[in-house]
């Protein structure tokens, strides 16, 4: 199946999902809260989720509502990626709208470029136990400690500051890095896709917080692919990369995501598996040898010394 190609619905539905999705940001501008209205509130309150609060809101709607009756095609995604994921990502269609509006709250947010709650900026919520932002900084540590976070990984190989480490070691934190070039210097390369993928898509990895320099490109095309597990269609998958890449929106990161094969990921956690496997072969062996050659060696200076006793 080619993923790539419109779904059924073409470009009428499409036009609907975007008329749809531009109210509900037109809406969200009149309706959430300035940072001034949680002055007055308890410190628990301002330290909960707006994310968290924003679910609970959308629950106790009307299903008349304008938020309720966003429309978003998804698309059925048949895909054997050697691991049951299926607890990863939404099931149903209404909860799997309820996420696509979500996403659509954080872009509005997101766009203002400015930090929330003491959050990274660009941060959101992918899925429940994976996070997004920019590089972390020492004021964000605070608020990232309240998450849980089991698995930090970062898209950008550099020096790491001593308070980033320290932080990572204080919250028992597992650091991954992967040395992702700017997707507007080379293209993104299969085996690295798949890398970000086996650490994201772990369960065992959760919670999680991706992060590049700044949230938006390397992020956002790694959210991206994720998004075409979940079987979300092209044009929600661009709007929503474009939320947290604006006004910065790359045409090759656009081109990548429109594209991208999700049947590449086919038998992702097999393959890591026999690689594994392999390697625990691989070092098994190693350590027989090490072992043969010093039975030899004792064998050799025994039969030696007992021969010029």
């Amino acid at each position: 199946m080619n993923f790539s190609q419109p779904i059924e619905g073409g470009d009428k539905a499409q036009n609907v999902v975007s008329r749809r999705i531009r109210a509900v940001v037109e809406e969200q501008d009149t309706m959430v809260p300035t940072q001034t209205s949680h002055v007055d509130e308890p410190q628990s309150s301002r330290s909960s989720s707006v994310d968290e609060m924003e679910v609970e809101r959308f629950k106790g709607e009307p299903r008349n509502s304008a938020k309720a009756s966003v429309t978003v095609l998804f698309r059925s995604v048949v895909i054997d990626l050697g691991m049951d994921v299926s607890g990863l990502f939404p099931l149903t269609l209404e909860d799997k709208e309820k996420q696509v509006v979500i996403s659509v709250i954080q872009n509005a947010r997101s766009s203002n470029k400015a930090k929330i709650d003491e959050r990274p900026i660009n941060f959101g919520t992918v899925i429940p136990g994976v996070y997004r932002s920019s590089f972390p900084g020492e004021e964000d540590f605070k608020y990232l400690g309240t998450l849980g976070l089991k698995t930090i990984l970062s898209l950008v190989k550099k020096d790491f500051s001593p308070e980033f480490e320290a932080f990572m070691e204080q919250n028992g934190i597992r650091h991954h890095v992967i040395d992702m070039q700017g997707t507007k210097k080379v293209a993104i390369p299969e085996a690295i896709m798949h890398s970000i993928m086996e650490i994201v898509l772990e369960k065992e990895n959760h919670p999680i917080l991706i992060h590049c320099n700044h949230g938006k490109h390397r992020t956002g095309c790694a959210v991206a692919v994720m998004r075409h597990v979940a079987g979300w269609n092209i044009d929600s998958i661009i709007e929503e990369y474009n939320g947290y890449a604006e006004p910065k929106i790359r045409e090759c990161d656009v081109k990548y995501i429109s594209s991208y094969q999700v049947s590449d990921l086919s038998g992702l956690f097999t393959r890591r598996a026999q690689r594994l496997l392999q390697h625990s072969q691989a070092a098994q062996s190693a350590r027989s040898m090490r072992m043969f050659v010093f039975v030899t060696i004792i064998l050799f200076i025994w039969l030696t010394t007992l021969f010029y006793w």
